[in-house]
């Protein structure tokens, strides 16, 4: 395979889930030769016809060589996306949804999923109409599940890593909205996945807490622990708090378009303003919804301190503590 056929760097947003990927994605995108390639990592994934499978957090070892994935990702990366795959229904569906235990798919998720794959098609063909040649595509990929492939993407095609880290005690009141568990199978049924990143924390894993505000902050403190990992491997990647965006998003993105040589197009701009705005609600609106982009973002920092009592909090500061204490101070609990 000649991987040198991808002309422009491939840029992947990632970070765990909750971590405002799909904010950072859907501005970055508005760069006109960006290729806005979505969670293709991700089960049920716009790849779900060519890349089956049923983990969450699939870990890609770096040494190893996954020759469909990179086939698949070369063609991407290229803007091309088959129309075939825009078809792929029930028959690819997994019977449970491992992020949410006993969670069972239904149509409401295979219409999302083919949503999703029709969107891709629908880009690829319009950066044609736009004259945007294969040379000239900048391949995006925005897919938190993708974390622990970020190694590999990076090794295999050398991809610029923006890596999102948000506060603990705010990932774990998203979920609490959302009533989204966690299936620890994930992490126990991927060995090196476990000897790499998350022996420290065996002893949790294997014997997960059945309250849900521990075990979303164990999930928490696995998905940070792999990023601070990688920090410490990898210094050249890019790692941005989901705070700091919210708190001064026209400054941090500047920053981030100016790292990843994109320009800082007017489309751009619009798109920050739209998402930031202070007339903009500070929270979810409608309950139950996974994204809502248009947020007062500085107000969105503290919607935490609303959602969780004084005592979850303080569990989740426990739990969390050893690995936040690299990313947050004690001033930001």
């Amino acid at each position: 395979m000649q991987l040198n056929t991808v002309k422009q760097t491939p840029i992947l947003i990632t970070g765990s889930h909750r971590s405002g990927t799909t904010w950072v994605g859907n501005i970055l995108k508005q760069v006109p030769n960006v290729y806005y390639i979505h969670e293709p990592l991700t089960p049920n994934s716009i790849t779900r016809s060519e890349l089956n499978t049923d983990i969450w957090y699939k870990y890609y070892n770096p040494n190893q060589k996954y020759e469909q994935s990179e086939k698949v990702h070369n063609e991407l990366f290229k803007g091309k996306y088959p129309l075939s795959a825009v078809f792929d229904f029930k028959k690819r569906l997994p019977h449970t949804d491992y992020r949410n235990p006993g969670g069972i798919y239904d149509g409401q998720f295979d219409l999302k999923y083919t949503k999703w794959r029709a969107a891709a098609y629908l880009d690829s063909i319009k950066l044609k109409l736009k004259g945007v040649s294969e040379n000239e595509i900048i391949p995006l990929i925005k897919d938190p599940i993708a974390l622990t492939a970020a190694e590999w993407l990076y090794h295999t095609w050398h991809t610029k890593n923006v890596l999102l880290i948000r506060h603990p005690a705010a990932f774990v009141s998203s979920l609490k909205r959302l009533d989204w568990q966690f299936n620890f199978e994930n992490f126990t049924q991927q060995s090196d996945l476990m000897e790499r990143f998350l022996e420290p924390f065996r002893s949790q894993i294997e014997n997960p807490p059945t309250d849900p505000i521990d075990e979303a902050a164990l999930v928490w403190t696995c998905l940070t622990e792999i990023i601070l990992q990688y920090k410490k491997l990898y210094p050249n990647w890019i790692y941005i708090r989901h705070e700091d965006l919210s708190n001064d998003p026209f400054n941090q993105y500047r920053m981030l378009f100016k790292k990843l040589d994109l320009p800082f197009t007017k489309n751009a701009e619009n798109a920050i303003r739209s998402t930031t705005n202070t007339n903009n609600s500070s929270d979810v609106i409608k309950k139950g919804k996974v994204h809502q982009l248009n947020r007062d973002s500085r107000a969105n920092i503290s919607n935490w301190k609303n959602r969780l009592t004084a005592s979850e909090i303080n569990q989740i500061k426990i739990i969390t503590k050893s690995t936040a204490d690299h990313f947050y101070s004690d001033e930001e609990w």
